[in-house]
């Protein structure tokens, strides 16, 4: 059954539920960006997310890492999607992330949502828009749902930052925003709904 994770959801309570078992990132710059901070969500975690990841790039990268069915797989797409020399139709990643997660071996998958930009941040013109990201976070949700993946919401999550949730490019996270971000996904991750 899917379930939406969301750290400060009245009823949750720690469990430690992940001791001893493996977490394993996937997906794109969301997740690739940590590295010094892995230890905050478990012991044993696996950083094979990568910047630039695709929705394309997640078999790839699950390979990789060699997921197994007792891991916890969490994984960040959808933005790099959106990118206008990307161009993956939103359909189509809701098509392969939907494959994706039902063939995945790992005994659990949470999908961050795609936090969204801060427009006037980005270099270019014609780069993503938060209103563009809108159809990749539903298409992401859409996708975590049928597969009956837990899905956490990023924007939701950051939203009480605002702009400082993001780094000088507007696209990346900030170091207050990876704060955030990991301590929500910690509490969520050993956390039984």
């Amino acid at each position: 059954m899917s379930q939406r994770l969301h750290a400060n959801s009245p009823g949750t309570k720690s469990v430690g539920r992940l001791s001893g078992v493996r977490i394993v990132l996937l997906g794109d710059s969301h997740l690739a960006r940590v590295q010094r901070d892995l230890p905050r969500l478990g012991k044993d975690v696996v950083n094979a997310a990568a910047g630039g990841a695709t929705v394309h790039d997640l078999a790839t990268q699950a390979a990789a890492a060699s997921v197994r069915p007792d891991d916890v797989v969490v994984l960040s797409i959808g933005t790099n999607d959106a990118a206008p020399w990307r161009k993956v139709p939103a359909a189509l990643v809701r098509e392969v992330l939907e494959q994706f997660l039902r063939s995945c071996d790992a005994d659990r998958c949470v999908v961050i949502l795609p936090p969204g930009v801060i427009e006037a941040r980005l270099n270019g013109s014609g780069d993503r828009t938060n209103a563009l990201l809108e159809d990749y976070q539903a298409a992401v949700t859409a996708a975590a749902a049928a597969a009956e993946a837990e899905i956490m919401d990023s924007k939701a999550e950051l939203s009480a930052l605002g702009p400082s949730a993001f780094a000088s490019d507007g696209l990346h996270l900030s170091g207050e925003g990876y704060r955030v971000l990991l301590s929500a996904l910690r509490t969520a991750l050993h956390s039984e709904a």
